[in-house]
């Protein structure tokens, strides 16, 4: 009988040493998969950033769905077949290392990732954003070490500190270089460097071009109605129009600019147009550290 002890203990003592913990990489795999996060997890595997996501200490995961992948693969391919690309989206944007509940999250609420870019919060009428992408407003894991919401697209853009929008537009002067130039000759670079957060619907270097050369050399001449028109093109907020849709606002959106006009928000479908002129998609969201840009089509002039 002792001996029969004896030989059950020592076996015991076996598995015991010989079973292996699974590691803090395996155990975040495994409850994204058990949340059915399972395109997430081929893209950080096939990335080799399983173990820089999942280090130790509480995190918060904001996960892109199945339905996100798919969407951005269809519409951004060149961009999704970059390996250099692809690891820079998957690494920066969607790991926060502390719990974040639906309770912490306050309107325009900025917090760092664990690459050290950062995170903007928005909460709308119907829904809450983490830079332009909705998010579930209660997380779909809840657990002593992480916490995962939901995303219904993948997060696109992201900014650092001391990327304000006129730093912002610098890195994309190849589009926005008259903007630039017209900010600069109105005396409007320090409202944009320094306040905020804003939503600058920024007209590309074409939209400029396509004015009657009469009005656009009637603005350039005029310093002040030139900043008439550029303040009529900057909204107070962060508004990513991807969230702001009829049945979330009941009525087409009507904000405030620093002109003291309005830009009304006209959305149909996937169509979304200021004041009548088109404006790229969500997936264009240019953040800064002071707001959001949108490229738009035409310079809004006002009435």
């Amino acid at each position: 009988m002792n001996s029969s002890l004896a030989l059950a203990g020592l076996l015991l003592l076996v598995l015991a040493v010989s079973a292996k913990p699974q590691d803090a990489s395996t155990n975040l795999k495994n409850t994204l998969m058990s949340a059915n996060f399972t395109r997430l997890v081929d893209e950080i595997v096939k990335f080799d950033l399983a173990d820089s996501v999942s280090k130790a200490g509480p995190k918060t995961i904001f996960a892109p769905s199945n339905q996100a992948f798919r969407e951005m693969m269809m519409a951004n391919r060149p961009m999704t077949n970059s390996t250099e690309t692809m690891t820079k989206l998957l690494r920066r944007s969607f790991v926060v290392s502390r719990r974040i509940m639906p309770s912490d999250i306050t309107n325009e609420m900025v917090v760092d990732t664990i690459s050290g870019e950062k995170l903007r919060f928005n909460i709308y009428n119907t829904v809450m954003t983490v830079n332009g992408a909705i998010l579930t407003k209660e997380p779909i894991v809840v657990k002593d070490d992480v916490i995962v919401y939901r995303l219904n697209s993948v997060i696109l853009s992201s900014f650092t500190s001391g990327q304000n929008m006129m730093a912002v537009l610098e890195m994309n002067k190849d589009r926005f270089s008259t903007l630039i130039r017209c900010i600069q000759d109105t005396g409007l670079t320090d409202t944009l460097t320094k306040d905020g957060p804003f939503t600058l619907f920024a007209p590309t270097n074409e939209a400029f071009r396509s004015l009657p050369s009469e009005a656009l050399a009637r603005l350039m001449a005029s310093p002040a109605e030139l900043k008439h028109v550029l303040t009529g093109h900057v909204t107070k907020g962060t508004y990513f129009l991807g969230a702001l849709d009829s049945k979330d606002s009941g009525t087409d959106m009507v904000l405030p600019t620093l002109d003291g006009g309005t830009n009304k928000i006209m959305i149909n479908g996937r169509s979304i147009k200021v004041d009548g002129t088109p404006v790229v998609t969500s997936a264009d969201n240019i953040m800064a550290e002071n707001g959001v840009i949108h490229a738009i089509s035409r310079v809004l002039m006002p009435n």
